[in-house]
């Protein structure tokens, strides 16, 4: 594939999911966007320990039991009706967790995971503890694959 074409793609990938992502508050949207503290279901400690109660588990911790340190790039909290709302593109919109973690209630915390998959490259996963990590989307571009730790917000692309 061409370069050009590659550029293409990314910026019509890029357009579609910066629109959709511009509708985001800090509840609940058609996009699945929803503000760190409200989509974590705990409060990161930010030394990767947990909040208030022993039963929750931060972002990170959920991630890093996921992935390892190795490949974790950044996190952030989210739970699975999140997860499943989530969409990018257009102008057919494209679910690409609209079936995970099925019988899991939509309330359950989790985590989004961006791990490195290469220069300029990221992958986003959601996670959920006791399950198997679905992949969101990855993004290829200036500033990924780049280590951030906590982010504020699910994945989309700059």
């Amino acid at each position: 594939m061409s370069s050009m074409r590659k550029v293409a793609i990314l910026a019509g990938t890029a357009a579609a999911i910066l629109m959709a992502g511009c509708s985001a508050s800090g509840s609940m949207t058609g996009t699945g966007a929803q503000s760190a503290t409200a989509a974590s279901g705990s409060r990161a400690t930010g030394s990767g320990g947990t909040a208030s109660s022993s039963t929750l588990t931060s972002p990170e911790q959920v991630c890093l039991q996921a992935f390892g340190p190795a490949v974790l790039l950044d996190w952030t909290g989210g739970t699975v009706a999140q997860f499943r709302a989530y969409q990018y593109g257009g102008p057919r919109a494209t679910f690409p967790l609209e079936h995970a973690f099925p019988g899991v209630p939509g309330s359950t915390p989790g985590a989004w995971c961006g791990t490195k998959e290469g220069p300029q490259t990221t992958r986003w996963w959601a996670a959920v503890p006791g399950h198997k990590p679905v992949m969101v989307i990855t993004i290829t571009g200036p500033g990924e694959g780049v280590k951030r730790g906590y982010v504020s917000t699910p994945p989309y692309v700059p």
